[in-house]
């Protein structure tokens, strides 16, 4: 989606409209790691669902997977219909599904509504920066991008904060209802303020006025299956099959195979809904790149603190959410300091320390134990978000001041839709090693126990200590932390050493003369 020379009539009231923006895109990055929290609950097969590692890691990529497959769709639809009528679609299907969630019986349908959240998501980022984009005066624009991605960034990292509260008072299912709610005053917001908006489209030197942008459906199916393909190869290594099993590999190979094909299939098209021509700009490339490295490490954080600090701190929700908390305040700290600190120094270098301190953060988790303090982990937190907002912000910036204006939409799809792929694979990886290394440390434990209670031990955490209760063995309950204190600081480390990838990407795209 471009903004056209002369567009329409800006809204008179500029703060409500992006106060709409602003709602909307929270409450959409929220539900990215709203979940999180809930995973012990839904392990729990009283309490929860009794779902197991992998059908956790689903629940929980589900929406990260289908919210970047579809994000490129979202532009395209608001581009043919415009940004009003696919945010308004988005919210709907956001609250229907949400509703569903908070009431699913069994793991599957869990995970299918969280797919259905996903679809409502990926309809809701692209229309929210557009009216941001277009409810904004040239000046007023930048301060407008800067308050929309860190409605971004705090949505994801208050989503914990919303959980422990509501788990902590509710059932697992009220982290959904929330959304109803909020879905609903975006709608009257709407109702009230939003007009309706219509893009042009911009192909190459020609304006195409009122022709509407066709749907990539092609496009579509590739990316979704290709990723969906991935994932489920990724997770499935977890279960406990090996790397040789055709369940990991078809997926794999197939996934990996519909990517190329999408990719093949973009640079061919008139009207790509990914772009991939804009990867041949420097800049724009190790810009997305990093921030793909960037929320791999960061979300897939997420999956094991959750365990870590209730399982083995003893934390309720509402105390780990509280633990988390910090990453807010970081955030934000962080991408108010970033563009001053970038006019005192340089692209390269505020990235390259923001990126530092976050792998040292990662690595934190390599001597954190049962006896750690609370404050020290929230401290850790608070850096973590500082240095994620010194990197998130330099590297969207050079990725979007590296395009014209006329592919600005395009690059702001294609910025978007790859931070979701990495935190997606970062779940998906961090929960594939945390299982594996879970499952090898605690076998040795699981001696004299009946098979049926064997399996299910390995299943989680949260399950090998109700078998522990239920068995009376105490030493089970020790040797299920220990193994997953040394899972978790495997997974931490392997994370720590692959997002170090990020500085080489940023070395080497992210210097240059507009640094």
């Amino acid at each position: 989606m471009t903004v056209a020379a002369d567009p329409v009539v800006r809204p008179r009231i500029w703060a409500a409209v992006l106060g709409v923006a602003v709602l909307a895109q929270t409450v959409s990055a929220m539900d990215s790691s709203v979940l999180n929290l809930a995973v012990k609950t839904l392990a729990d097969p009283v309490a929860g669902l009794g779902a197991g590692t992998g059908e956790l890691a689903w629940a929980i990529s589900a929406y990260t997977v289908v919210y970047a497959a579809a994000m490129f769709a979202g532009g395209a639809l608001a581009d043919r219909f415009g940004p009003r009528w696919a945010l308004c679609a988005g919210l709907v299907v956001f609250m229907v599904t949400s509703t569903l969630a908070a009431f699913s019986l069994t793991p599957l349908e869990l995970v299918l509504c969280r797919g259905g959240m996903g679809v409502g998501a990926a309809l809701i980022t692209p229309a929210t920066l557009s009216l941001a984009l277009r409810a904004s005066t040239p000046a007023q624009r930048p301060k407008a991008v800067a308050i929309w991605a860190s409605a971004a960034a705090v949505g994801l990292a208050i989503g914990p904060i919303v959980g422990g509260l509501l788990l902590s008072r509710l059932w697992w299912g009220s982290v959904f209802l929330l959304n109803v709610p909020v879905t609903a005053i975006c709608l009257v917001g709407i109702a009230l303020w939003v007009p309706r908006l219509h893009v042009d489209q911009l192909l190459g030197d020609q304006l195409l006025g009122d022709q509407r942008r066709p749907l990539d459906w092609p496009g579509l199916a590739l990316s979704f299956l290709g990723l969906l393909g991935l994932v489920y190869g990724v997770i499935q290594i977890g279960g406990d099959v090996g790397w040789t099993s055709p369940s990991v590999l078809l997926p794999l190979i197939t996934g990996i195979a519909l990517l190329v094909a999408f990719a093949v299939q973009q640079s061919r098209s008139r009207a790509p809904s990914f772009d991939v021509r804009l990867f041949l700009r420097r800049r724009f490339a190790g810009g997305s790149l990093v921030l793909t490295v960037a929320f791999f490490g960061i979300t897939g954080q997420l999956f094991y603190a959750s365990f870590y600090l209730q399982d083995v701190l003893g934390l309720s929700p509402l105390g780990a959410g509280l633990a988390i908390a910090p990453t807010a305040a970081g955030i934000l700290a962080g991408n108010l300091w970033a563009p001053a600190l970038v006019r005192r120094w340089s692209v390269r270098a505020v990235a390259s320390a923001g990126m530092i301190v976050t792998v040292g953060t990662l690595a934190c988790y390599l001597v954190f134990d049962g006896s750690t303090p609370v404050v020290l982990f929230g401290l850790m937190m608070l850096v973590q978000g500082f240095a994620m907002g010194t990197v998130v912000v330099p590297a969207t910036s050079a990725a979007m001041a590296d395009l014209p204006a006329e592919r600005s939409g395009a690059g702001s799809a294609v910025t978007s839709g790859l931070r979701q792929f990495g935190g997606t694979l970062g779940i998906a990886v961090g929960s594939t090693i945390l299982s594996a290394w879970y499952r090898s440390g605690l076998r040795p434990a699981l001696s004299g126990l009946p098979d049926d209670l064997a399996r299910q031990a390995l299943g989680s955490t949260q399950a090998a200590l109700s078998v522990a209760r239920a068995a009376g063995r105490p030493d089970l309950v020790e040797a299920a932390t220990s193994a997953y204190l040394h899972a978790m600081r495997v997974t931490a480390g392997t994370s720590a050493a692959l997002c170090l990838s990020g500085l080489v990407l940023i070395a080497v795209c992210l210097g240059g003369k507009s640094d």
